[in-house]
């Protein structure tokens, strides 16, 4: 099981916390997009009913020991502007890494910071063994985030990933303690 950590994760410029109701504007603006709902359990549709099961769901993550999902906010205003999750796989001591920033939050580095934060954290005072991600091949953005938080691709698994209307190739990476140290 995961617990929020505590204090929360920051780096000056970003928090990563606990999803609070007062962060219904960001599921709705997240919604809007069409690739985050795709690819993450983000209401296609906002309505407030869908947006407050959708951070109730958030919470029950670290509830039910399926993983632990928090919000990226802005350290200044404490306002969310993304998400970044950690889920369980089948292998023991293993997450696998989420992440999406709202359009209007992108490319300030958000989602770099808070991978970064996340998955050290994860490694280190969770004591995981290992954080993995998968990427569709075509998403540079996404790719340079992993990249830049010390993942190391690892392989490429063919029509991998399913979503609603397809299916889609996936790139994994992975981040282990040595790779911390700079180590092989």
């Amino acid at each position: 099981m995961l617990s929020y950590p505590d204090p929360p994760l920051t780096d000056g410029a970003i928090v990563l916390r606990r999803w609070a109701v007062a962060d219904l504007g960001c599921v709705e603006e997240a919604s809007h997009d069409p690739q985050i709902p795709e690819g993450t359990t983000v209401p296609t549709t906002f309505t407030e009913a869908e947006g407050l099961a959708w951070i109730e769901r958030q919470w029950r993550r670290a509830d039910d020991g399926e993983g632990l999902s928090l919000a990226i906010a802005d350290a200044s205003t404490d306002e969310a502007l993304g998400a970044a999750v950690l889920l369980f796989r089948p292998q023991p001591a293993t997450v696998g890494i989420g992440y999406w920033v709202v359009p209007r939050a992108r490319g300030g580095g958000l989602a770099s910071r808070a991978v970064a934060l996340l998955a050290r954290w994860a490694l280190t005072d969770a004591g995981l063994a290992r954080v993995e991600a998968l990427v569709e091949p075509g998403n540079t953005a996404s790719r340079r985030v992993l990249e830049r938080g010390g993942f190391r691709r690892e392989g490429h698994l063919r029509s991998y990933l399913a979503f609603a209307k397809r299916r889609a190739d996936a790139l994994i990476y992975s981040l282990v303690p040595s790779d911390l140290a700079g180590g092989d």
